[in-house]
């Protein structure tokens, strides 16, 4: 993720990211990942643990977040949106795929063939 959304993540979130941990993801998932921490930051006010991401990236073509303590509603909205990770584009954040065999990726049809380099 460019540096400018990620300290922008930080920023709002200073928490959940606490322990700053590099966000290897394209921008493509900024609203994803923003609205999983807003919810996770929302049942924590209503009494649930303080989640704390330690690590955050794409693997398989899928958002991975490694965090914790969670309870069982924050462990299901972080597989909420681990899920739908593989029907947003990681690039621009419309409607993907899951595609590639060897080198799996969550592309729409505009940014199927780019490889890309996270920032």
């Amino acid at each position: 993720m460019s540096p400018e959304l990620t300290n922008k993540l930080y920023t709002k979130y200073p928490l959940i990211f606490a322990r700053r941990p590099s966000l290897a993801v394209f921008d493509g998932w900024l609203d994803l990942l923003d609205t999983l921490c807003w919810s996770l930051q929302t049942e924590t006010s209503n009494h649930g643990p303080q989640v704390v991401a330690g690590q955050v990236k794409e693997k398989f073509g899928g958002l991975r977040f490694y965090a914790g303590p969670c309870n069982d509603a924050q462990r299901g909205m972080i597989d909420m949106a681990q899920a739908m990770s593989f029907h947003i584009c990681e690039v621009c954040g419309d409607r993907g795929r899951h595609i590639g065999t060897g080198w799996e990726r969550t592309r729409c049809t505009a940014h199927e063939s780019d490889r890309g380099e996270y920032v």
